[in-house]
């Protein structure tokens, strides 16, 4: 599990990263219009992604990893619900082009979306392989893929200079496109091996209704979290002048930074959780899930106070001066995102005991909600946009956490609790030395500065004792087999959950 998370986090920091370099790209050399259009190409391929890519993966992964049922009938199943959803949202993107343009007011959107709609079924097989190596908990491999793909799609820069200098949306469509197949081509010839390792199961069928509602339920949830990220900047691309669309884009591209880093211990916690319960380990199970948690609000929530107390220096010497416009905005967005990534975390804890109604009706509430609130919020500007945002997806986490708590246990230690009080007083530290002492124009530099703070908070933090390095590693320590076949976590690994269980 450790290793795994390690990888995972790796794997999303290449994504993002590579993310920003291709972004840090065009925002120089597209126009703010251009680059707002790109933005919108990418966000509406965002919310399709979700239909196609998270409800067929964690639905393979929990299903795998549970030993319940035939993992090759998992697979099969779940694969011919994953390819009917891809069938749709491909006719939806090529046929249904025009609508998009006349939708957003620009009719210049139909043949990139046309382009756009290769990229669908592309995603679904490669969230499928990925599901796959989840469930088998070859956390490795899932994060070697995870980690090529956005290595391999930085070739999208030169495509873009050599190839599409004046078409740089269509030159972004095909080089994800590109890179998306050279990595499914290898992730397939990594799965021929691991054909043994799929369970044979217990004897007990995966019928289709199971695999239906499995990948459709997190499905659900995944659209509600894409929306509440995503829908706000198609709502400033329809209502707000071109520029702003731009503006909004760079924000909101720094805002996410947390979220994908908390998608490794989403893809880390369903699988391991899922298994522990199939195995009558609650308590270790919810000792793991605390470990977790400790590690997100002291390890990923510190970016998210220091990305929104700095947001004007970050915006200007990422972009230009004129992008610090949108910095409000990314003050709330880059809470809004790590609010929304803990959310997911939550839910696939209550997931892995195979009960998706609380996470459903969830959803269904959010989706119902959301799109009105932005709708009425973007009229105020996008920083009233943004708040709406963060509040919005502040109370998703705070429900969702009231439910955890309720029905598998509390998942907040005292450390957890002490770590949010240090991210506090980080951004107020942040927020007063940004704006009154200290500037930085270059980004490189202000990279630098963002690494000697990172170092020296983790640093204090286990200076003081909330972070416990060698208790964390004993607590995610892999689980050894006994002579007798069952699986143990060690002496360690048992006081660990002894004193947490005790509220340390």
């Amino acid at each position: 599990m450790r290793r795994g998370l390690v990888l995972n986090l790796i794997s999303n920091i290449a994504f993002f990263v590579a993310g920003y370099a291709i972004h840090w790209f065009l925002g120089g050399f597209a126009s703010p219009a251009d680059y707002g259009v790109v933005g919108t190409i990418i966000t509406v391929l965002d919310f399709e992604y979700l239909f196609v890519s998270n409800g067929a993966r964690q639905s393979l992964s929990r299903n795998i990893a549970s030993h319940r049922h035939d993992g090759r009938q998992v697979i099969v199943r779940t694969l011919a619900v994953q390819a009917s959803i891809v069938a749709v949202f491909f006719l939806i993107d090529f046929a249904g082009a025009p609508l998009f343009g006349l939708m957003l007011g620009d009719g210049t959107l139909d043949r990139y979306f046309r382009y756009a709609a290769f990229l669908v079924p592309a995603n679904g097989l490669y969230v499928v392989m990925l599901g796959i190596n989840d469930g088998l908990q070859r956390f490795g491999r899932s994060a070697f893929l995870s980690t090529f793909y956005p290595i391999v799609k930085l070739g999208t820069i030169p495509l873009i200079v050599l190839v599409f200098p004046r078409e740089p949306v269509i030159g972004v469509e095909v080089g994800y496109c590109g890179a998306m197949v050279l990595t499914i081509l290898i992730g397939l010839a990594m799965l021929v091996p691991a054909r043994s390792l799929l369970p044979d199961g217990d004897g007990t069928p995966f019928p289709w209704r199971d695999a239906m509602h499995g990948t459709l339920s997190f499905s659900l949830f995944f659209i509600m979290a894409s929306l509440v990220l995503s829908v706000d900047t198609l709502v400033v691309k329809a209502e707000l002048p071109d520029r702003m669309a731009g503006y909004y884009t760079g924000a909101m591209n720094f805002g996410k930074t947390t979220y994908y880093l908390l998608q490794a211990f989403a893809v880390i916690i369903l699988p391991v959780v899922s298994r522990l319960i199939a195995e009558d380990a609650r308590g270790e199970a919810l000792a793991k899930a605390r470990g977790l948690f400790l590690l997100v609000f002291a390890l990923v929530a510190p970016i998210a106070a220091t990305i929104s107390a700095t947001a004007p220096d970050l915006l200007a010497a990422f972009y230009s001066p004129a992008y610090a416009t949108a910095a409000p905005a990314l003050s709330c967005l880059a809470f809004s995102s790590f609010f929304m990534g803990v959310t997911v975390i939550l839910n696939m804890t209550l997931n892995a005991e195979r009960d998706t109604r609380f996470s459903d009706l969830l959803s269904l509430v959010s989706l119902a909600v959301v799109v009105p609130l932005f709708v009425a919020s973007a009229r105020y500007g996008i920083t009233a946009l943004a708040v709406s945002s963060m509040a919005a997806t502040f109370t998703a986490m705070a429900v969702s956490y009231v439910e955890v708590r309720r029905r598998f246990g509390d998942v907040m230690s005292r450390r957890a609790w002490a770590a949010i009080g240090c991210d506090a007083v980080l951004w107020i530290v942040m927020a007063v030395v940004s704006r009154t002492t200290f500037h930085v124009t270059d980004f490189v530099a202000l990279m630098v500065v963002y690494a000697v703070v990172y170092g020296a908070f983790v640093a204090v933090l286990v200076r003081i004792g909330v972070l416990d390095v060698r208790g964390i590693a004993a607590m995610f320590a892999k689980r050894t087999e006994d002579a007798d076949g069952s699986a143990t976590g060690g002496t360690a690994t048992r006081k660990t959950i002894a004193k947490e269980k005790d509220g340390d």
